[in-house]
């Protein structure tokens, strides 16, 4: 992680839970602060430097999805990575969750050494972005312009939940609609941020933010996406260190 120590907040109303995380991270040389509801987190945020947030659902006073919204909302605290972990499994939780702009959904009970793994991978990420390719001007590449219907309209990538490539055209595709755009998929892989989009495959990107499920099937994994179709996508064998490094496995 480099010579600068990773901090991270942890919100939960289990202090057990707290004390378990901080006791597995600071094991691993990060700096943890604890919180109890959202409320004291957002209050943690705007006095320490806190490079990634561990987040609760279920919370007295000012519960997980409130304290998101704050983060999400604040010019200071916007980009930070945040993990869910919750005992909620449902999947309209986990849609949600992504859709509100969270990296990565855990569910407990919970592997500590997977979520150090997950923290590292999600920090190490934004620093290697924030240190260099989006630096720039031309880095700032928060919307695709894209054709539909003889129109061609700009496109926020918060709104890509993937893109495809097949018969030398390039798809652009959004909850309900797709969109074409005058540009290969090595081209918008080399301008979109590491942290939020990865190559999975010679035919696909998706938006990491978007993933509702990874599946292993005979020891291959397919990636479950959160459109109006569930699509599924296949990773490649060549790009599985890639797309693990990207997602914390």
């Amino acid at each position: 992680m480099g010579d600068e120590p990773t901090s991270v907040l942890v919100i939960d109303d289990d202090q057990a839970i707290v004390d378990m995380i901080r006791m597995g991270l600071e094991a691993d040389g990060m700096t943890v602060y604890g919180a109890c509801d959202g409320a004291e987190g957002i209050e943690v945020l705007n006095r320490e430097p806190v490079d990634l947030v561990i987040l609760d659902i279920m919370m007295p006073r000012v519960d997980g999805w409130m304290a998101l919204m704050e983060i999400r909302n604040s010019p200071t605290t916007a980009d930070i990575p945040v993990i869910m972990l919750t005992a909620k499994t449902q999947d309209l939780a986990k849609i949600l969750a992504f859709k509100q702009g969270v990296q990565q959904y855990v569910t407990k009970p919970f592997n500590i050494l997977e979520l150090s793994a997950r923290v590292e991978s999600l920090v190490s990420g934004r620093r290697r972005m924030a240190g260099g390719a989006m630096g720039s001007e031309e880095g700032d590449f928060r919307k695709l312009a894209v054709r539909k219907g003889g129109r061609t309209v700009l496109l926020s990538l918060d709104d890509v939940v993937y893109i495809s490539a097949r018969n030398k055209s390039t798809y652009v595709h959004a909850y309900e609609n797709q969109y074409l755009v005058d540009m290969t998929l090595s081209d918008l892989e080399a301008k979109l941020s590491r942290e939020s989009f990865v190559r999975v495959h010679r035919s696909y990107i998706i938006n990491l933010n978007r993933i509702k499920e990874i599946l292993r099937d005979e020891g291959a994994y397919v990636v479950v996406i959160a459109d109006r179709d569930e699509t599924h996508i296949p990773v490649a064998r060549r790009q599985i260190r890639v797309f693990r490094e990207a997602v914390g496995i």
